[in-house]
């Protein structure tokens, strides 16, 4: 993985990566975070009282707020280590504020805040008593983004507004520093410090050490699988891997993903390099967009139904600034099967849910799968199962140690 190899560059230049012995990664680092956050904010600086003063003394709030900002440090440090600026922030605002302008505009010429105010309600519904909203009423994508444009960031921020965002601002270093010290107390860290750590490892691209050097010689084509869950340290490890790269020295670059299965934001996973990266390549590296369509998995029923839904799901067009990703179709390679290819069955309790899911199994031929969101969806389901008398097989739901004859055993 991304993170294996990441891991095996700061071995190789400890000093340079500022790691010691080797830590653990955990999936998920918010203790630390948290813990950090509280350092930060006992050392009671000027800027603690300013936010506090602002979060009416809750501590917890104001740990919470810097513990978010630490979970996506790399997409605030950049280079020099340092937060962003106000001017940076407001251009940020005025950058969002133009985009979604443009997108009514795009739908209606004479599109603006005011408007959309006067077409749409509080709740984002067309106003019927406004003649103007009824004739475009039948126009849904409108609807959204005049509905987008009621709550529009503001153009800057109050003086009161910066006052607050300036002292969390001035707390992220501090709060950095103190995360540092978390991980080596406890001997481990998050996939940001190993990324972060092999960018340092390598050096700048016009300062290379010699790592970057030996790594530049070695490595002639890059393959990345799941591309769409790349995050901004990741694709920064991958331009500076390609920063000598140039066209016809036979190294090739060759990545792999679908936008629309993107699931690891929590993991600071951006889509939107994903897009960026189709439309513009990577660094200094210029990338052919292939589309693949043909479905091999699934019968033509199936697929027929997932266009159809998701079409309606996914955003219209999609949006590099937004990380929206519209839905691309798929064409099925296998034909139609008999029957219905999926049908819906909704249930305001679990039992119902439970009794309908027995008997659908009862009455399905062979072998079939049960597949829920998490382990508490199955609370009803189990015992229903058990009770009809109905044999199947969990995977890590049911552990050895909760079976009878073990209990008993024991």
């Amino acid at each position: 993985t991304i993170d294996a190899f990441c891991a095996s560059l700061t071995r190789q230049m400890p000093v340079l990566a500022k790691f010691g012995a080797p830590p653990e990664i955990v999936q998920d680092a918010s203790e630390l975070y948290r813990e950090a956050a509280f350092r930060a904010l006992n050392e009671l600086s000027p800027p603690v009282e300013r936010l506090l003063a602002h979060l009416d003394n809750d501590e917890a709030a104001a740990a919470s707020q810097i513990a978010n900002m630490l979970a996506k440090r790399d997409q605030w440090m950049r280079k020099t280590g340092a937060p962003p600026t106000r001017a940076e922030l407001e251009a940020a605002l005025a950058a969002e504020r133009e985009r979604l302008l443009r997108i009514a505009r795009a739908l209606l010429p004479e599109a603006s805040e005011e408007l959309a105010a006067e077409l749409l309600t509080q709740k984002g519904e067309w106003r019927k008593r406004n003649q103007q909203a009824q004739a475009l009423s039948g126009n849904e994508p409108l609807r959204l983004a005049l509905n987008a444009l009621l709550a529009l960031p503001p153009a800057a921020y109050s003086d009161a507004q910066w006052a607050a965002l300036e002292a969390i601002l001035a707390l992220l270093a501090p709060a950095v520093a103190q995360l540092k010290v978390v991980f080596a107390e406890r001997m481990q860290c998050d996939f940001t410090e190993v990324a972060q750590g092999a960018l340092r490892a390598l050096g700048e691209p016009d300062d290379p050490t010699d790592l970057m050097l030996s790594l530049d010689f070695r490595i002639h084509h890059l393959l990345v699988d799941e591309f769409q869950d790349t995050s901004v340290s990741q694709w920064e490890l991958l331009e500076r891997l390609t920063a000598g790269w140039e066209a016809g020295d036979g190294k090739t670059l060759f990545v792999v993903g679908d936008p629309m299965q993107s699931i690891y934001r929590f993991r600071e996973a951006e889509v939107a390099l994903f897009l960026h990266a189709r439309r513009a390549g990577l660094g200094s590296v210029k990338l052919e967009p292939l589309t693949l369509s043909a479905n091999f998995r699934s019968q033509a029923g199936v697929v027929d139904w997932i266009n159809a839904v998701f079409r309606q799901v996914l955003p219209s067009q999609e949006d590099e600034s937004s990380g929206a990703v519209a839905y691309s179709p798929s064409t099925a390679a296998h034909p139609p099967a008999p029957g219905d290819a999926a049908t819906w069955h909704l249930f305001d309790e679990r039992t119902d849910e439970a009794r309908e899911t027995v008997q659908r199994v009862k009455d399905a031929k062979g072998t079939c799968a049960i597949l829920v969101r998490n382990r508490t969806h199955l609370d009803e389901l189990v015992p229903a199962l058990k009770g009809a008398g109905l044999r199947f097989r969990a995977i890590e739901i049911e552990q050895l140690g909760e079976k009878q004859v073990v209990q008993d055993l024991y």
